[in-house]
């Protein structure tokens, strides 16, 4: 076999073509065979070359995934002409329109049909994100926008919220549902001092079932 030149290349075309046959098929359903056939002009062995399995393959995809929304949140952190608070509500607003864009693709399964990707995704809602977003909670707390006394922690649970409980690919809820859970939220987040819920994102929540 000819020496690959350009193997960050490669490894990219596997991890693109992977990602659509996940998100289609779901994991357990994809083999390196529909990977290899996808591709068209790598072998299997030319696809083990760069990853030793299929689950190999799911990390890449998930840590590309992670690091494109991770890119957007560190945007934020960074803009100046924000307040603590500003920051806070545009990181709620893109988390939603992330999980618009994935809405408006019908060919993503929900994510009880695709175990693996959940499982990730469980396991990393509290991961590198949750730490991002514990440094604009921080910011919010030195400006005096909000007042908390657990950063880290209110992170976590606004992750949670937002990534899992009102997350459709997760849990499918009535409308009356729906705006009781946002009822419920808003008024223990502003109890705890907490003012974060705008008309904007809860339009965008509303927004984000009405796709799904």
């Amino acid at each position: 076999m000819a020496r690959n030149k350009y193997p960050e290349i490669t490894e990219n075309r596997i991890i693109d073509t992977s990602t659509k046959l996940f998100m289609s098929k779901g994991y357990e359903n994809t083999t390196i065979q529909d990977i290899t056939n996808e591709l068209g002009d790598l072998s299997k062995g030319a696809i083990y070359h760069h990853f030793k399995s299929k689950e190999e393959i799911m990390d890449a995809v998930n840590k590309r995934i992670i690091e494109q929304g991770l890119g957007s949140l560190k945007e934020i952190v960074n803009d100046s002409a924000l307040s603590g608070i500003d920051k806070l509500r545009e990181a709620f607003l893109l988390l939603i329109t992330s999980t618009q864009k994935e809405a408006s693709n019908r060919k993503i399964p929900p994510l009880q049909k695709n175990p693996q990707l959940l499982a990730l995704y469980m396991r990393d809602t509290l991961g590198v994100a949750s730490d991002i977003l514990t440094d604009i909670v921080e910011e919010c707390i030195k400006d005096g926008t909000i007042c908390i006394a657990q950063p880290h922690e209110l992170s976590q649970m606004i992750l949670l919220f937002f990534n899992v409980w009102i997350n459709p690919w997760i849990y499918s809820w009535t409308s009356e549902e729906l705006n009781n859970i946002i009822v419920f939220m808003k008024d223990l987040l502003d109890t705890m001092g907490v003012p974060i819920f705008s008309e904007e994102i809860i339009q965008s929540i509303n927004v984000l079932y009405s796709l799904s």
